[in-house]
């Protein structure tokens, strides 16, 4: 498993912004394959990251997919600081986890590393 960066140009696969929708995300997820996506606000700022599984469990809990996704989005999430994004393999093979964001000091996504 290497662990790689998203191309600026396909990042879109891979976010999902805070009043999106579940169903919204669904669709991110079938698309990017990596079982996930990061949630940012409006000012590109890393918020949280909602998993098919986390989706399966919000309409388990009769959530609608109309919900937005910051209702139900994982707030403990683990991101990286760049100067840290060399630690990404050994997370990735030790948390089970697809994708990572990479943030500066105030918390913008500066990118995404991803598990394959």
């Amino acid at each position: 498993m290497m662990a790689g960066a998203v191309p600026r140009a396909s990042e879109s696969l891979y976010l999902i912004h805070t009043q999106d929708t579940l169903e919204a995300a669904m669709a991110q997820i079938e698309e990017n394959n990596h079982r996930s996506v990061i949630v940012v606000d409006d000012d590109r700022v890393v918020v949280g990251t909602l998993s098919d599984g986390d989706i399966r469990k919000a309409l388990l809990d009769h959530r609608l997919l109309s919900t937005p996704v910051h209702q139900v989005m994982n707030l403990n999430f683990l991101a990286l600081k760049p100067e840290d994004a060399h630690r990404a393999k050994a997370i990735f093979d030790q948390e089970h986890i697809f994708l990572i964001p990479v943030v500066d000091d105030e918390g913008h996504l500066v990118e995404i590393l991803r598990a394959y």
